[in-house]
C-alpha cells in the first residue's frame, strides 16, 4: 500500500496516540523510534508511515509491553507483533470473524455494510452488539490500518458508519417521564479515536434514563469545572485510554471529583490501574466492562 502524501506535526501525533510530545521526543532520542524530518524552522514533521508507527508503539505499550522492549523490533517485528495482540478479538464468537466483516467496507459499499451491521443491533439490541461486535471490529480495522492493510479512508469508513448507527439508535430512546435518577457528565480529553466508544456509553447511560452532559470532541481536563457551574452532576466519565492518564491525570480528576462532591468517576477503556487506590474510581476497561460497572451504581 502507498503511503499518503500527508504531513504531520508532533502534535498530530500526540491527539492521535495519546503519548504526550515530550515523551515522543524523548523516545526519539533515546531509542530512535521515530526519525522526523524538520524544517527549515527545525520544526518536526512526520510521514503517514510514523503516524502508524507511533500508533503500533502505543497500542503495544497499552496493552503490556515495555517501550525498551518494543523499541528493539524492526519494522516487520513490530507489525507481527500488533497482528498477534490484536487477535485476541477474532475468537470471541467463531461465528463472528471482523476480517470478512470489513470486506463490504474495503469496497465501500455502505447499504451492504449497513445491512450487515444492523442485523446485528436487530438480533442482539445495540447494549449487546456493540461490545460483541461492534468493537471488535472497529478495533481490527484500526489495526488493519496501523499496519498497512486499509487505507486511512476504509478505517474511516467504518467508523462513520458505526457512528451513525449509534446516533440512529440512540435518538430512537424514549425517554421515561419520570424524574431521571442520576446525572452524569462526561469528557474525553485526548483519543479521537475513543469517540465511537464514547457515543455507545452516552447511549447505555441514557438507555437506563439517566441524564447526560454529552459534548462530543475532546476538551481539556479544567472544563469538568466550567460544566458544573453550569449544570451540576453526579458522576464523571473520563475517557482513560492513553498510556500515560494514569500518570498525568488520574489525581487531577479525582481532587476535581471530591471537591464537587461527586459519587463516583468512572474511568474507562484504560488499561492501567491507578498506582493509588481511591473508593471514587471505577475502572471499566472495554464496553462490556462498562455496562457491566453502570449496573452496579445506585
Amino acid at each position: 500500500m502507498e503511503e499518503g502524501t500527508n504531513i504531520f506535526s508532533i502534535k498530530d501525533l500526540e491527539n492521535f496516540s495519546g503519548i504526550k510530545a515530550h515523551t515522543i521526543r524523548i523516545w526519539e532520542k533515546r531509542y530512535r523510534i521515530l526519525e522526523p524530518d524538520r524544517t527549515e524552522s527545525n520544526i518536526r514533521t512526520y510521514s503517514e508511515s510514523e503516524l502508524k508507527k507511533i500508533l503500533n508503539v502505543a497500542y503495544l505499550n497499552r496493552n503490556g509491553l515495555k517501550i525498551s522492549k518494543i523499541a528493539v523490533l524492526n519494522e516487520d517485528e513490530l507489525t507481527q507483533q500488533v497482528i498477534d495482540v490484536s487477535s485476541k478479538y477474532d475468537n470471541l464468537d467463531k461465528s463472528f470473524q471482523p476480517g470478512k466483516m470489513l470486506m463490504s467496507a474495503i469496497r465501500f459499499n455502505e447499504d451492504l455494510f449497513k445491512e450487515n451491521l444492523s442485523n446485528f443491533t436487530k438480533s442482539n439490541g445495540l447494549e449487546q452488539a456493540y461490545p460483541k461486535y461492534f468493537y471488535p471490529l472497529l478495533e481490527k480495522a484500526r489495526i488493519l490500518w496501523q499496519t498497512g492493510s486499509l487505507s486511512r479512508a476504509q478505517e474511516q469508513f467504518v467508523r462513520t458508519t458505526i457512528r451513525q448507527i449509534i446516533i440512529l439508535e440512540d435518538n430512537l430512546i424514549k425517554l421515561p417521564s419520570k424524574r431521571h435518577r442520576s446525572v452524569f457528565a462526561m469528557i474525553n480529553t485526548s483519543d479521537a479515536f475513543a469517540e465511537n466508544n464514547f457515543l455507545f456509553y452516552k447511549y447505555v447511560l441514557k438507555n437506563r434514563g439517566h441524564d447526560v452532559i454529552f459534548t462530543g470532541g475532546i476538551l481539556p481536563a479544567s472544563e469538568v469545572i466550567e460544566i458544573h457551574k453550569i449544570k451540576s452532576f453526579d458522576y464523571l466519565v473520563v475517557n482513560a485510554s492513553t498510556f500515560d492518564f494514569v500518570e498525568r491525570m488520574s489525581e487531577y480528576f479525582i481532587n476535581v471529583s471530591r471537591s464537587l462532591m461527586l459519587k463516583k468517576i468512572v474511568f474507562t477503556d484504560s488499561a492501567e490501574e491507578p498506582v493509588k487506590k481511591d473508593d471514587l474510581i471505577i475502572i471499566a476497561k472495554d464496553p462490556a466492562d462498562f455496562i457491566k460497572s453502570v449496573e452496579k451504581l445506585k
